[in-house]
């Protein structure tokens, strides 16, 4: 299946990939080629805008970062997981309490319901056996 593509799609892609289709991805790059064909001037004006961002990224230069604000930084995020941990660990204790809880519950409702039903389900069986042919209670029920 292939894309449609019209002008604002084709210049958002031209913004998000740049001016150079063959850096698109390959399930647009069919679509957009058709479309640069079909409408050479609009694109050649967004893959120009696209190029001219290109260009000036390309020219930026490429941040160095010192390690002493790297560690810094990794200091910060250990200092703050470790003060975030008493509190999370005190959620995870509620959470498993709840879950053990809610488990509990259910093999209660489970337990009751079952017994219900098999009585139940012997006492149809019993009406059914009765109504048919006169059997005695106690070759249904056991």
């Amino acid at each position: 299946m292939t894309e449609r593509m019209d002008l604002a799609r084709f210049g958002d892609l031209a913004d998000a990939y740049g001016g150079d289709l063959r850096r698109w991805p390959d399930a647009v790059r069919d679509a957009a080629r058709a479309f640069a064909d079909a409408h050479p001037v609009e694109a050649e004006r967004a893959l120009f805008d696209a190029r001219q961002t290109d260009a000036a990224l390309f020219a930026s230069p490429n941040p160095v970062v010192s390690m002493a604000l790297r560690d810094r930084v990794l200091a910060s995020a250990t200092m703050k997981a470790r003060a975030a941990w008493p509190s999370l660990k005190k959620l995870l204790w509620i959470g498993g309490v709840g879950w053990a809880a809610a488990a509990c519950a259910g093999v209660m409702v489970g337990t009751t319901l079952s017994g219900h039903l098999a009585v139940q389900s012997q006492a149809d069986a019993a009406v059914e056996q009765a109504m048919l042919g006169g059997f005695d209670e106690s070759e249904v029920l056991g």
